[in-house]
């Protein structure tokens, strides 16, 4: 009995051991975020202050849903080493690319340049949910306008480049 009792006993910790390993082999799992999370994040970092950035809940290095708000004074700027893709998720407005910005500009770290000037020369588009819009480095871009209180889009920011690319 104490012999069937023990063989369980190590067939059991045989099993729970294999199914421990095989959870700590291979691929880790995705990265997941609810949208009620997301939401939640957004609306407390809200609640704790006003940013021409807006406001950001990062999914992973990199990747971040962004927030901002029609009621703050939107920045001009440009990542001089980073490629930007946006997924706009909910609201519109007018995003302006292209051309320069408008002096006086201030370097706000290493990979943004800004101006609260705006952009001379770019390109206007009316942008609103589904839309996607790639940003090479250098390229200055701008919400103008943002329809209502905010716009949110998913932002993936991929520094691609070891020298800094203007075209002012």
């Amino acid at each position: 009995m104490r012999t069937t009792i023990k063989s369980i006993a190590l067939l059991g910790l045989s099993i729970l051991g294999a199914l421990t390993l095989a959870q700590d082999t291979g691929a880790p799992a995705a990265i997941y975020m609810t949208d009620l999370a997301v939401e939640q994040q957004l609306q407390e970092a809200a609640a704790g202050s006003a940013s021409a950035a807006g406001w950001a809940v990062t999914v992973s290095p990199g990747i971040t849903v962004r927030r901002r708000s029609s009621a703050v004074e939107q920045f001009a700027i440009i990542h001089p080493y980073s490629m930007e893709i946006y997924r706009i998720l909910e609201g519109s407005g007018t995003l302006v690319t292209g051309g320069l910005l408008i002096p006086p500009l201030e370097t706000f770290n290493e990979d943004v340049i800004r101006t609260p000037y705006g952009i001379e020369g770019g390109l206007a588009r009316q942008v609103s949910a589904g839309d996607i819009l790639v940003l090479q480095p250098g390229t200055p871009h701008w919400f103008s306008t943002i329809d209502g209180e905010t716009l949110t889009y998913m932002e993936s920011r991929v520094r691609i480049s070891t020298n800094p690319i203007q075209y002012q």
